[in-house]
């Protein structure tokens, strides 16, 4: 019968931090991805993140019914922050992307593996040692929902209707205009419509909205004074010499309803 020196093993679990941190110091463990992992690396790593994953997805409140009125503009900030990474219909993967490590996936052929909850943690909280970020806002679990809603409809869903969905109608630049200006107006456009009265019921009228409210409103999203990961993006990345324009443009814009509908 085997024998146990407890003493020792204590010393030696009492040791090996030490040595871990001396591995580390003296520059042993590689941490160039040209590479790869060790197949027990990679399977150690994605065994414990889908393990982290199921297990606090447990937490999470599901709805009885995803908000599927609300897929367009989660449609929109797929196509902007993460259709790089995951591909969409007609449009593949940049190759830059399959030489990360881990390398993401493409959603269109994976999502099917996971549960609406565990979507909503991923999406929410992003997944750490990864490239995958947390949603912009801790504050918006709708916009999240939104965005498991779109997901669920990703891997049937065709490059027309994608298009559709995630950029809307073009729109001629601004007489005189050549400059980053028309970009921004097409972030807006992608959601908000040509018309400014919105493309879907989960969209806010700006048509006819006050240019002093849409501006402030503009500076707050960038600036984190209201939350929503689906406008700050845009709005940080129109910044602060374009949020004039903007609300000018869309407060020009006729409305259909007295007063002016919706807040953004």
């Amino acid at each position: 019968m085997m024998h146990i020196n407890w003493k020792k093993l204590a010393i030696a679990l009492a040791i090996l931090p030490f040595v871990v941190v001396l591995a580390a110091w003296i520059g042993f463990f590689n941490v160039g991805a040209s590479s790869g992992h060790w197949k027990i690396t990679e399977w150690f790593l994605h065994f414990a993140m889908r393990s982290a994953v199921r297990t606090y997805a447990l937490a999470v409140d599901v709805p009885e019914a995803l908000p599927r009125h609300a897929i367009q503009p989660a449609a929109g900030h797929f196509a902007r922050g993460c259709a790089i990474c995951h591909g969409a219909p007609g449009e593949p993967r940049s190759p830059v992307v399959t030489r990360m490590l881990p390398q993401p996936p493409d959603l269109a052929g994976t999502v099917g593996e996971w549960t609406d909850a565990q979507l909503f943690r991923i999406v929410k909280h992003g997944v750490r040692f990864t490239g995958m970020p947390a949603w912009p806002t801790q504050e918006r679990d709708d916009e999240v929902w939104a965005m498991v809603a779109f997901l669920r409809e990703l891997p049937a869903m065709d490059e027309a209707t994608y298009r559709d969905l995630a950029y809307g109608e073009t729109l001629a630049s601004p007489e005189g205009d050549s400059g980053a200006l028309p970009q921004a107006l097409a972030d807006c456009v992608r959601c908000h419509g040509g018309n400014g009265r919105g493309r879907g019921p989960a969209i806010p009228v700006l048509a006819g909205q006050s240019e002093a409210y849409l501006l402030e409103s503009l500076r707050a999203y960038a600036e984190g004074g209201r939350a929503s990961g689906m406008m700050s993006l845009p709005a940080i990345e129109a910044g602060p010499q374009f949020w004039p324009d903007l609300a000018k443009h869309f407060a020009a814009l006729p409305t259909t309803h007295p007063g002016g509908g919706g807040h953004p």
